[in-house]
């Protein structure tokens, strides 16, 4: 029984150290592993300063990377209207169909002359009588005007020797004074003849323009019958069929212009600032076409819930092949530009609110780098403003102050 328990303890032992040395070797393995991955990464020190806080470096170089901006977008027509009848009457004729292309002022639609031609004619004639009044009525006052001035010439002469007479003592008065009155008499018609022409004239002349504005109704009303094209386009819509009896305001068809096609989307905060109207930039829809474009619009003020700006890209769409509506990729030319990818974990806050990291000079200075962002990746911030190489501290920043020498 002793001898039995003696093997058993014996074989626990074994097995208890088997166990163990396999876990030590599997530690040892570990920390080989992650010292191996320290080495094969960009050169780290670790620092120690005098408080015996450890701070890390990592050295950083820099990248040249591409500015451009991608977001997507969605297509627009350029122009799009719902053509309307302005006049009554049955269509006679339809010349188009839905989907076909069409150019601008082409006759697409015609309606019933019906009396219009006879109400046009009648106005033109209405017209023409109208002119010859007027200028009748001038011929007549200045007929009247012209017998008017001979007989007060008349009337001037007779009391002018009438006068006479009366100052040699050889007439009475009576016969100047009949002199007198028929002399202002004239003078007096004179006045009442041109407030009679003048008052006619006035008459005529309005009457004339009533029957001038009568008339261009009438001819805009026929122009009407006939319904083109407002600009070239395809037809997407048609709502009406011949024979059908149209009225004014009633929908005929709906035009849309693809050429240019607009393109709109949204750039964030932090790019809005980074192009102008007239800005390159490639559209490509998911067929995989490619057009360029120039940014036409950039809106003034962000979206109030996504803080974003919007704007639209013009493109030649000749071909017809981007339509309305359509998921667009945007590409935005930008410059290329040296920059560090950092870990976002090591930026820190000047008290002035300045942005930037913390990092030494050749003589273990603690220096101080303004950074500005240039773009926000899922391992890392891109920055710019730092020298081509550098030295960045990546874990005890807060144990050190600008200024600080640091010792190995």
């Amino acid at each position: 029984m002793q001898k039995s328990i003696l093997i058993a303890a014996f074989i626990l032992l074994l097995v208890v150290g088997w166990i163990g040395s396999g876990q030590f070797t599997n530690v040892n393995a570990q920390d080989e592993s992650t010292n191996n991955n320290v080495s094969d990464d960009i050169k780290i020190e670790k620092i120690v300063i005098e408080d015996n806080n450890k701070v890390e470096l990592k050295e950083f170089k820099y990248n040249q990377i591409d500015q451009s901006i991608e977001l997507q977008g969605q297509t627009t027509h350029n122009k799009r209207i719902d053509v309307k009848s302005e006049t009554t009457g049955n269509i006679t004729r339809i010349a188009f169909n839905r989907g076909d292309k069409v150019s601008k002022d082409d006759e697409l639609i015609k309606i019933s002359i019906e009396n219009r031609n006879e109400l046009l004619n009648s106005a033109i004639k209405d017209l023409e009588r109208l002119n010859k009044e007027l200028e009748l009525n001038e011929k007549n006052k200045i007929n009247r005007l012209s017998q008017n001035k001979e007989l007060i010439k008349l009337y001037e002469i007779e009391f002018a020797s009438a006068k006479q007479l009366i100052d040699k003592g050889l007439s009475s008065k009576s016969k100047l004074s009949l002199a007198s009155f028929n002399l202002a008499n004239a003078r007096s018609d004179q006045e009442d003849i041109m407030i009679n022409f003048e008052s006619q004239q006035s008459s005529i002349e309005a009457q004339i323009s009533n029957v001038k504005s009568q008339l261009k109704n009438i001819e805009l009303d026929i122009e009407n019958t006939f319904i083109n094209a407002p600009f070239a386009g395809i037809i997407s819509n048609k709502m009406v069929e011949e024979s059908e009896y149209i009225t004014p305001g009633l929908p005929l068809f709906t035009i849309i212009d693809l050429n240019p096609i607009k393109i709109q989307g949204y750039l964030s905060e932090f790019d809005v600032n980074k192009v102008n109207l007239g800005t390159k930039a490639i559209i490509e829809n998911t067929n995989g076409v490619k057009k360029e474009g120039k940014i036409s619009f950039i809106s003034p003020s962000a979206e109030t819930s996504t803080r974003t700006f919007e704007i639209t890209i013009e493109a030649d769409n000749s071909d017809l092949s981007f339509k309305s509506g359509i998921t667009t990729k945007i590409t935005i030319a930008g410059s290329e530009l040296k920059a560090h990818k950092i870990p976002p974990s090591i930026l820190t806050l000047q008290d002035d609110g300045t942005i930037g990291v913390k990092g030494v000079n050749s003589e273990n200075i603690v220096i101080f780098f303004p950074t500005t962002t240039v773009k926000d990746t899922i391992d890392g911030i891109w920055v710019s403003g730092l020298p081509d190489t550098v030295n960045l501290i990546i874990t005890g920043q807060e144990y050190v102050a600008v200024g600080q020498s640091i010792t190995n």
